[in-house]
């Protein structure tokens, strides 16, 4: 699946997807989404909030005990498109591997500059979410996607050893927005 996230990351260097099926209509689902993401921290749930806080509580350990901005990261994503109730793309550039270069580049504020953007020693990230209906059960058909595009191979080796280690909480961190999801949906 790429859909629109492929407009903004062709080729992936780094990538995950996740999905479910919900016994709900598309409408209804895009909407429980629309609910949870203005909910914000409190539309994630626990799990997800504590993974969240150990990042940030590492970025604090790494930069020395210094501050590091209470903005999460999911919080720095740019809405880059969104074609409502089948899709929505946000994106990011950044440098997460460094642990204090998380809420990405002030400069990248639109999907124009995300996708002008070419500064090496950086990567861009998008998250996706797609909707479709799912003919075999009548429900809707999700699916989120992450992909990473390092522009640089300096870039891509730090990203790699940052993959290995965040990719299982990542996931983690998918499932249970899905299931968060389904139960809001169907509720």
């Amino acid at each position: 699946m790429s859909g629109l996230a492929g407009t903004f990351v062709p080729r992936p260097d780094f990538g995950s997807r996740h999905q479910t099926v919900i016994p709900a209509p598309v409408e209804a689902v895009w909407a429980a989404w629309q609910e949870m993401e203005q909910a914000g921290g409190e539309g994630w749930g626990p799990i997800v909030r504590t993974l969240f806080t150990v990042r940030r509580q590492l970025g604090r350990l790494k930069s020395g005990g210094g501050e590091v901005p209470e903005k999460e990261l999911r919080n720095s994503f740019l809405l880059l498109a969104e074609d409502p109730p089948r899709e929505m793309v946000r994106g990011i550039v950044g440098q997460w591997w460094t642990m204090g270069a998380a809420d990405g580049r002030p400069d990248v504020t639109g999907p124009r500059e995300f996708l002008a953007f070419d500064e090496p020693g950086y990567a861009k990230a998008t998250f996706s979410m797609r909707f479709t209906a799912d003919a075999a059960t009548g429900g809707t058909r999700v699916v989120t996607e992450t992909r990473v595009l390092c522009l640089d191979e300096a870039a891509r080796r730090a990203m790699g050893r940052y993959w290995r280690l965040i990719e299982p909480f990542s996931g983690l961190v998918r499932r249970t927005m899905l299931s968060r999801l389904r139960k809001r949906a169907v509720a």
